[in-house]
């Protein structure tokens, strides 16, 4: 009996293991949906006073990455999530926006500087399978172009987001959205503020900053009037109450002398006795 109870516990146990090795075939031949969602707070810059109008194309507004690997389908839906946020990035850096069908209708609205069209040109994204890490990490890559109001394309600008996100477990939806919405909010931060100056330095977009003031030039008179010649830098007078130094001052007048000491107040040197000099034959040579 007891054998017989080994056999059966063992075939169990190998059934098991066989089944989650099926569970995870499946899942891996499977496909992983997801809709990505991003939270793109309002940025803090100083709107550009001028009138502009979005047009956000149907291919951007419903795109969906597709994607084959590991013999798994990726389907990720950005449309939703990155159509409302450069809507809401758009009213947060202009003015006024207009939301237009498309590029050719600028001519309708008088005030409108300029059209703005975005646009997905890439999004990219590595599993920890790929790279061999823990981590997931999607890159998006934007353009928008920037049409006249009578519909002519003027400028392009590319500017790309990235993400990552750590593992979780055998789940792969939350931590690729999770790194989709980071790519996203990168990618909305540098259009807020690297947009808005590439414009302004191509002269798409006004400068708000106040110039400086040049200083003003002397007025010139009128021509065929005589000019005045400048008039000549005052002469100092010196001033009689300051001194020149001694070597240079004038001689002063004689004044009387200091009367005489007294005889007693005068000190007389006494004569000093000095020592005779011996004569030459004086001198013994030892």
């Amino acid at each position: 009996m007891k054998g017989a109870h080994d056999v059966s516990h063992s075939s169990i146990s190998r059934g098991a293991v066989l089944l989650a090795v099926a569970s995870l075939a499946l899942a891996a031949c499977g496909s992983v949906d997801l809709v990505a969602t991003t939270n793109i707070p309002t940025p803090l810059v100083t709107k550009v006073p001028v009138a502009v109008a979005l047009h956000v194309p149907k291919e951007f507004a419903d795109y969906v990455h597709k994607e084959e690997r590991w013999s798994t389908d990726w389907n990720i839906n950005l449309g939703k999530a990155q159509a409302e946020g450069i809507t809401r990035l758009m009213n947060a850096m202009f003015e006024r926006v207009v939301v237009v069908d498309s590029v050719n209708a600028g001519s309708q609205l008088g005030d409108v500087r300029a059209i703005l069209e975005p646009s997905v040109e890439e999004y990219a994204f590595v599993t920890p399978r790929d790279a061999g890490s823990q981590f997931y990490a999607v890159s998006i890559k934007y353009r928008v172009n920037i049409y006249t109001p009578d519909g002519r394309l003027a400028d392009s600008w590319g500017f790309t987001g990235y993400g990552t996100s750590p593992a979780q477990g055998l789940s792969s939806s939350e931590p690729l959205a999770q790194a989709t919405a980071l790519a996203m909010r990168d990618a909305g931060a540098k259009l807020a503020v690297e947009f808005r100056e590439q414009a302004i330095v191509r002269g798409l977009m006004p400068n708000t900053e106040p110039a400086a003031t040049p200083a003003a030039a002397p007025e010139s008179p009128p021509a065929g009037e005589p000019t005045e010649p400048p008039a000549a830098a005052p002469i100092a007078t010196p001033d009689p109450s300051e001194e020149k130094p001694e070597s240079e001052s004038e001689p002063k007048p004689a004044t009387s002398p200091p009367p005489p000491s007294s005889p007693q107040s005068l000190a007389v040197a006494e004569p000093v006795a000095l020592a005779p000099v011996p004569a030459a034959e004086d001198l013994t040579v030892a």
